[in-house]
């Protein structure tokens, strides 16, 4: 076998097919690697079946000797055999995918068909099916004349299986792929029939290229054309189809324009919305847009009573990036919902505030209304009870009592209400003086310690620490320890204890109503401190009350930079801690705190 090839190197039939064969290895290798498709390896079967044949082809031209010319020829059967099963696998997977290119069956083919078609013209000497005893080199040619037996034509019928599956499956491509895969389908057609027929007329016709099979040529030729169209062809590149798809099932429109403005493409969306063909845009869709948004004086354009915000992009040239551009992308942003949910929201907002304003003019109003009406009404009560009237006795004294009582209340409750209205809209003025906040605690508890007694709860004062001055209203801080303790009181159980104690740390002071009643569960924070918020006892309210006295003491320890919270156990109690800073360096003697008007709610 190697005498056969001594000598190809110097003969230029043979540098040609190897340079050909060169070429194509280097398009093989370039293709696989930089290329992404289905059946990459059944294509690269198919180069190197296709490779080895020309090869073996050319040194059968280059070689004169009948010996190594039969050799070269029964070795190129290898690559005959390769070829239209690889190739037509890779077609299956290429165009399909189709499940009969996997598994065994396909490694099977590729490996049995090949081996057979070798084996068939490696032994030929023993059986002429391949080549009859008639073939020849003839006195005076260079190339043997072959002379084909039933076995050549039974390898054929077997290859021409694989050829027409391979054209079947492409035809039935046709049918399910949209047109812009028309011509890449109809090359494949193409590279499949060229070789079938070089090799029918080669075969039945006797047609040769250089007095050789012209087979190997054509599917080479065929080749190096798919491959080129591979790299150029976008059809089946996942990244090109992916935008492709992505630009035409987009819900916004979105349109391409050239250099000179002149729309190029456009998507489902935009030729949907009417964009193209509306009056006010004109033929430069760019010009359009800036003078209905320089007309309207604002962002969005419309059309078909459609609210838009156009996104214009310029596309730069990759060539020359700090030239012009070289054309622009629109994307109409559809911005109709959007509008109309915010100015829904906005109207709505408008209504709230107005309804807010208007409830609490009604109530600021209607407490005014009340308070004197009820002033005069407890003036009236209290002077009665007091006996300046004439003496009162038995059932109608009783009866006042309670009118006086629920006037107080009623009074207490229009306070409050008014008190609120004011902190909400920042109008309460507080002073900001030195308070003694020891001695206030000692004050509050003193004086609510007949309604501990008539709760029949205990009122105790704690450690009370050092002496602390805070720097705020007295009135308002009494106002917020007599609502903390009438609350502990309140919600305490007869014989409990309600204690009050003061801390300092970190040049903070803090003000501490423990009671040991039921408690209150997690979460409740936004109701215990709410307006009106109050809390439920097994479905039922627990005490009588508007809920408004800890919302107006948070709101007031607030104004004065201090802050109310608390901590709960369900089952053990509660302790309510008010906050402040204290006042370092006050150099005013500290306020004596004045009577505040206890809320109980």
């Amino acid at each position: 076998m190697l005498t056969c090839f001594q000598g190809l190197m110097l003969d230029p039939v043979y540098w040609t097919v190897l340079a050909v064969s060169t070429i194509a290895a280097a398009v093989a290798f370039w293709t696989l690697k930089f290329q992404e498709f289905h059946g990459k390896i059944y294509y690269a079967l198919t180069f190197l079946g296709m490779i080895w044949t020309l090869m073996m082809v050319g040194a059968e031209a280059a070689t004169p000797a009948y010996a190594c010319q039969m050799q070269q020829a029964q070795l190129a059967w290898l690559g005959h055999g390769l070829v239209p099963v690889a190739w037509s696998f890779f077609i299956f997977e290429y165009v399909g995918p189709s499940s009969r290119s996997r598994g065994w069956v396909s490694l099977l083919a590729l490996i049995a068909v090949p081996l057979a078609a070798f084996g068939l013209a490696a032994t030929n000497d023993w059986h002429h099916l391949i080549y009859t005893a008639e073939t020849a080199l003839q006195p005076g040619d260079d190339q043997i004349t072959f002379a084909h037996g039933p076995g050549y034509f039974l390898v054929l019928a077997v290859l021409y299986c694989f050829v027409m599956a391979t054209l079947i499956w492409l035809g039935r491509a046709f049918f399910r792929a949209k047109r812009a895969a028309w011509p890449l389908l109809t090359m494949l057609v193409v590279i499949t029939l060229i070789p079938l027929g070089a090799n029918a007329a080669y075969a039945l016709l006797g047609f040769t290229v250089v007095g050789l099979d012209p087979t190997a040529f054509m599917f080479t030729l065929g080749i190096f054309a798919f491959s080129w169209l591979l790299v150029t062809n976008k059809t089946m590149d996942m990244p090109s189809v992916g935008q492709s798809t992505l630009f035409d099932t987009m819900s916004e429109p979105l349109i391409l324009l050239d250099a000179r403005r002149r729309v190029i493409r456009s998507n489902a969306a935009a030729k949907r919305s009417g964009l193209l063909s509306d009056p006010t845009l004109g033929d430069d869709l760019i010009a359009g847009i800036e003078a209905q948004m320089a007309q309207h004086g604002s962002a969005h354009i419309t059309c078909s009573k459609r609210l838009y915000e156009p996104r214009v992009q310029p596309i730069e040239n990759p060539l020359a990036p700090a030239g012009p551009a070289i054309g622009w992308s629109v994307t109409f942003v559809d911005v109709t919902e959007r509008i109309a949910t915010t100015t829904a929201l906005e109207r709505a907002l408008r209504e709230a505030d107005e309804a807010n304003r208007a409830k609490d003019e009604f109530i600021s109003v209607v407490s005014h209304e009340l308070r004197t009406p009820l002033t005069s009404l407890k003036g009236g009560l209290a002077l009665a009870l007091s006996g300046k009237l004439g003496e009162i006795k038995g059932p109608l004294r009783s009866s006042l009592d309670i009118a006086h009582r629920n006037g107080v209340r009623l009074s207490r409750l229009v306070d409050n209400i008014l008190l609120v209205q004011k902190l909400e809209v920042q109008a309460l003025s507080l002073e900001w003086l030195p308070v003694d906040l020891p001695a206030l605690l000692r004050e509050s508890i003193e004086e609510n310690r007949m309604y501990a007694h008539e709760r029949g709860v205990r009122l105790d004062i704690g450690s009370v620490g050092q002496p602390a001055v805070v720097l705020g209203d007295a009135f308002a801080i009494r106002q917020v320890v007599d609502n903390l303790i009438s609350n502990a009181v309140k919600f305490s159980n007869v014989g409990d204890t309600v204690e009050g104690t003061l801390t300092t740390n970190n040049g903070r002071v803090r003000v501490s109503i423990r009671d040991h009643g039921r408690g209150i569960p997690e979460g409740m924070e936004e109701k215990v401190f709410g307006r009106f918020g109050q809390l439920d006892d097994d479905g039922q309210k627990s005490t009588q009350g508007s809920g408004l006295g800890l919302h107006i003491s948070r709101q007031l320890a607030r104004q004065m930079a201090g802050d109310l919270f608390y901590e709960s156990e369900v089952g053990v109690g509660s302790t309510f801690h008010v906050e402040f800073g204290i006042g370092a360096g006050a150099e005013a003697t500290p306020q004596a705190a004045p009577s505040a008007l206890q809320s109980t709610d």
